[in-house]
């Protein structure tokens, strides 16, 4: 970070309604609004590859892509491939590590994780979450349940974790509202 690079406190980054656990640098919002624009992009291609409507990215320290993955529950028949495990999967295996933590990664997702996605975050040892559309417009647009996540926010930030979200939204919930409109399978079990 530069000398002009100014730091934004948590109180600051929420007055521009983002949800965040701790400071973040002027250059890293606008490096994760980036990615995030980006990320939409490859959401909206992948679901015109019958991909699910989430993706995830894992960049390291240095600002490089390391792994990246769709989500792929509807393709290959298994309710644990959200896009978040996926993408950790292939983090693990390209390490060859159940802890990612000495890598210094951030995970990048279209979507806030769901119940299931913050446990795999929160267990690889990635450092950094930076995500696009919050559970409860992921719900109102989709159907789908995210699952009860209480104060998971602050419960990363005592394990170390910083989590920043609700960047981009508004292009993430257009692709979300597309595949809706498509037609597009809501997996979710019977109840």
């Amino acid at each position: 970070m530069n000398k002009e690079d100014k730091m934004l406190s948590v109180a600051e980054l929420e007055q521009k309604n983002i949800i965040a656990n701790s400071p973040l640098s002027e250059a890293d919002l606008h490096k994760a609004e980036q990615i995030l624009l980006n990320i939409h992009d490859k959401t909206a291609e992948g679901i015109k590859k019958g991909k699910g409507p989430f993706y995830a990215e894992i960049y390291d320290a240095e600002g490089n892509l390391v792994v990246a993955a769709s989500n792929s529950v509807v393709e290959d028949n298994c309710a644990l491939y959200h896009a978040e495990v996926n993408t950790l999967r292939l983090a693990h295996q390209k390490f060859g590590e159940y802890d990612l933590s000495k890598h210094n990664l951030t995970i990048y997702v279209n979507a806030e994780p769901c119940v299931m996605c913050t446990g795999a975050i929160m267990w690889s040892g990635v450092k950094t979450v930076f995500y696009s559309v919050p559970s409860k417009d992921v719900e109102q647009i989709t159907g789908f349940d995210e699952g009860y996540k209480p104060d998971w926010v602050n419960e990363f930030k005592k394990r170390g974790i910083k989590v920043y979200g609700n960047i981009e939204s508004a292009k993430g919930c257009q692709v979300l509202e597309d595949y809706v409109k498509e037609g597009n399978k809501i997996y979710k079990p019977e109840r």
